[in-house]
Order: structure tokens, then C-alpha cells, then sequence
């Protein structure tokens, strides 16, 4: 981990100071670190190792840099960078202060339904922006999305497992791709649909489609059965 926090730290350095590792998504490790001198927080995914040393870090950079224009809404968190630290590949985005789905249902259980629907809109709405501006989230999950201490929901990490399946050998992105190792036990179906095509006019639709109707008809990951849903 010394070593880790270190290479991050040579990384981002002299623009941010690695301040805390926090609880990790599957195989990714999670750091929060602070702009100089007390600017806001970023938080830092690291891929895991195997999948650092097959990505072409240069090419993930630029994939995660031109995703960020495409994904200005409320209901979805901008990824801000990516780079290598060491033999790691890292991407950032702003550190959202509050929890994810997944940790609330962990500690709460179900959710009233008014405030289901409440989240459940806004991940909507986070997706329908994402698929007009052709970008699939590929690894929808309740991981990746983070309720904020003001009580709105947001998306992290649309586009990222198709960032790095355009940097790998090969350079086409992948729907079972080894991103996806960053997150465990998959509720939701990806946000495009095997043989959808892509994140474009008809793939897009067709996921913001799917993944709409695993929400509204299949309703565990909110703690609430299909009938009161």
C-alpha cells in the first residue's frame, strides 16, 4: 500500500496531496486525494495490476479526456483524468461525499419507495443524457451509484469499460471486458444489451431501454418487491 499511495502521490503531484484510502470496489483500489492547498477532493480508481500492465495508459488517458465533455449532467459524475502511477493505470473523478447504493442497502435495507423512485429517476435521467451523447456505461451496478449527502443519486463511471477496451491490445472495446473486475456480484444488466450495437442511436436506445426495465420490473437491488413497485 506505501508503495501504491507513494507512486499515486509522484503521479498527481505538485496538484494534489494523497490524503486516505477508502473502502475498495472489488479488485480496484479507491484513494481520495486534496487539491493544494484546500481545493476540493478527487477520488482516484486504480485498475487492478494484471489490467494496469495490458493497458496502454496513453490511450486511456485520452479516451477518459474525451469522455468528460459528453457527460455534463447533474445525474452523473464527470470523470476528470487518467494516468499511470508506476505499474499502475488510474482514473479520477470528484470525490462525492456520501455513500453508494450498494453500502446503504447493506446497512438500511429497503428504501421507502417514494425515495426509490426519487433515485431511480435521477440514475435515469444520468443514462438517458449518457446514451444521447453515444456513451454506454457498461458496468451499471449499485456500486457505481453514489448517494450524496444532499440525498440526490448520481452515475460514476459511465464509459470507463469502454475506455479500457479501447486501450487494450486489439483496441475494441469489449462487453465482458476485465474492467468489470472492479465491482463484485453484478444486480443490474450493462447499460447496452449484448447485440445492441453500440452506445450510438439505435445500441443506445436500445440500453437506456434494458436497463430501464431491470430497474421498474426487477426491483431487489432497491429492497422493494415488484408488486409495490
Amino acid at each position: 500500500m506505501t508503495e501504491l499511495r507513494a507512486a499515486l502521490q509522484d503521479a498527481l503531484g505538485p496538484l494534489y496531496r494523497v490524503e486516505r484510502e477508502v473502502r475498495p470496489v472489488g479488485d480496484c483500489r479507491l484513494f481520495v486525494a486534496l487539491e493544494r492547498p484546500s481545493g476540493p477532493e478527487l477520488l482516484v480508481k486504480v485498475l487492478p495490476g494484471q489490467l494496469s500492465l495490458a493497458v496502454d495508459s496513453g490511450v486511456f488517458e485520452r479516451e477518459v479526456l474525451l469522455l468528460a465533455p459528453r457527460l455534463g449532467h447533474p445525474g452523473l459524475v464527470t470523470p476528470k483524468g487518467a494516468g499511470r502511477a508506476g505499474s499502475f493505470v488510474y482514473h479520477t473523478r470528484p470525490f462525492v461525499a456520501g455513500t453508494t447504493l450498494r453500502a446503504w442497502l447493506a446497512r438500511h435495507g429497503e428504501f421507502p419507495l417514494r425515495q426509490a423512485v426519487t433515485i431511480l429517476r435521477d440514475v435515469l435521467a444520468g443514462l438517458a443524457h449518457a446514451h444521447a451523447a453515444g456513451v454506454a456505461h457498461g458496468d451499471l451496478r449499485p456500486e457505481h451509484v453514489l448517494l450524496a449527502d444532499g440525498g440526490s443519486a448520481q452515475l460514476a463511471d459511465a464509459g470507463i469499460v469502454d475506455a479500457v477496451g479501447r486501450s487494450l491490445p486489439g483496441g475494441a472495446p469489449r462487453r465482458k471486458s476485465p474492467a468489470r473486475r472492479c465491482a463484485r456480484r453484478r444486480t443490474w444488466p450493462p447499460s447496452t444489451a449484448r447485440g445492441a450495437g453500440g452506445a450510438g442511436e439505435a445500441g443506445g436506445a436500445r440500453g437506456t431501454v434494458v436497463a430501464r426495465g431491470a430497474r421498474a420490473t426487477t426491483c431487489s437491488p432497491w429492497g422493494c418487491s415488484p408488486t409495490r413497485c
